[in-house]
């Protein structure tokens, strides 16, 4: 018989209490102070710091080929078709 198909018994941290476990469960929560054994999810910075590096490439870029003077840009076109002024002197 395998060691991990068998009950086990378990230990609260917290509260001492002793109690059986389940044979498939890992760390079962404690059923009388209901001790939480996962891990508390803290805020990733590592994800927010990506994000912005990620949104602040897409705008570089965007800004990069509107002074490039791609055809996608709408202030070029319009450059484009009006007539150049006419400066004194010239």
């Amino acid at each position: 018989m395998a060691g991990a198909s068998r009950a086990r018994i378990f230990t609260c941290p917290r509260c001492k209490h002793q109690y059986w476990g389940a044979p498939g469960e890992q760390l079962p929560d404690c059923p009388q102070c209901g001790f939480d054994y996962r891990g508390r999810e803290e805020f990733r910075f590592d994800l927010v710091f990506l994000m912005v590096l990620i949104v602040a490439m897409i705008g570089f870029m965007l800004l990069t080929s509107s002074y490039r003077g791609g055809s996608g840009t709408i202030g070029s076109r319009s450059f484009q078709e009006s007539q150049p002024e006419k400066l004194p002197g010239r």
